[in-house]
């Protein structure tokens, strides 16, 4: 019988009271328990204890928030899921913390996990580039899967078919799926222009609020940077390529950090754009930053997103950043 939030909740505040005293030492009678969205806290002064059962990498973002506004200097964090990736993340952004894997009713100490291997691009794709680019879409490469893009929204990507790359055309795998079952009988690329056609319409500066433009904001600004670099205090030749998230997205509806590095110089300048109230955005950028190695990182957001937590995190990369706020190019 699943147990009801109430009753979870009493059982998970129990077994971080119980961690806390056998494994970290706490005494029970001096301690302060709390429940924020991202776990059970038990503290006492300036040292802390978080078991956190949640499975969202973003949350090492709120315990680091957290931890800045109650002036935690000694810190243990608990995890039941991602412990190897969180470790990672907080050997950039908090190297003095402790990170634990909760294995049953025990702790490890948790090992930073290998960033994951790229995927390779699919081969023998060039023509299928061409058929991209004659439609007016970008071409966008992540994660090794091709796509074509109108101002950061995927429309189509390149798969691999029984006898080489084919191109499926929708914003999304259900409408890739539906567009490949009620196909008309017209070609691949008359299918793409029309769907390039129907979506550009509302992913224009100063476009309304449409389904169409609320999803995958944070890759329309990239796409803006990418075209003029000036808006993240780069000289308008400056070359710039798109790098994947880490891990990859998901789906549409899944916000990731949308990251740009330039071309040319060792080693790269890289910029980040995001929307929105993320609190994994610099937990994800951390993973960016081991792998592409820049020399600087440059954030770009709405005004209205460049809130003192984003900044807060921001100051935790080890290495030179900055943000430039814009006017986002829709409009709610």
């Amino acid at each position: 019988m699943s147990l009801d939030p109430a009753q979870r909740a009493g059982l998970e505040r129990a077994r971080a009271i119980a961690l806390a005293r056998d494994h970290f030492g706490f005494d029970e009678t001096l301690t302060e328990v709390d429940s924020p969205p991202f776990g059970v806290v038990v503290r006492h002064e300036g040292r802390a204890c978080v078991v956190s059962s949640s499975r969202d990498l973003g949350v090492l973002g709120g315990l680091l928030v957290w931890a800045a506004r109650h002036e935690i200097s000694d810190l243990d964090l608990v995890f039941e899921h991602n412990g190897g990736t969180h470790a990672r993340r907080a050997e950039l952004l908090a190297p003095p913390f402790r990170v634990w894997n909760l294995v049953g009713s025990s702790i490890v100490r948790a090992v930073p996990e290998s960033l994951p291997t790229p995927h390779r691009v699919t081969p023998d794709a060039t023509a299928l580039v061409a058929m991209i680019e004659r439609s007016g879409a970008d071409v966008v490469v992540e994660d090794g899967i091709i796509r074509a893009e109108i101002a950061g929204l995927e429309v189509g990507r390149v798969v691999e078919g029984p006898t080489g790359p084919l191109f499926e055309v929708g914003v999304g795998r259900f409408d890739r799926e539906a567009a490949a079952l009620l196909n008309d009988g017209q070609s691949t690329e008359s299918a793409l222009v029309k769907v390039v056609d129907r979506v550009r319409a509302h992913r224009v500066v100063g476009a309304h609020s449409h389904a169409v433009n609320r999803i995958a904001r944070e890759r329309w600004i990239r796409s803006m940077v990418a075209r003029d670099p000036t808006l993240a205090g780069l000289e308008l030749s400056t070359v710039v390529v798109p790098v994947e998230p880490i891990p990859p997205r998901l789906g549409l509806l899944e916000a990731a950090p949308a990251a740009l590095v330039t071309s040319g110089s060792e080693p790269p300048l890289m910029i980040v754009c995001s929307t929105g109230m993320d609190l994994g955005l610099v937990p994800a950028v951390a993973d960016l930053v081991a792998r592409h190695e820049p020399s600087e990182v440059r954030f770009v957001m709405p005004h209205r997103d460049v809130l003192p937590y984003i900044r807060q995190l921001v100051d935790r990369l080890p290495l030179p950043t900055s943000i430039v706020s814009i006017d986002p190019p829709w409009v709610d």
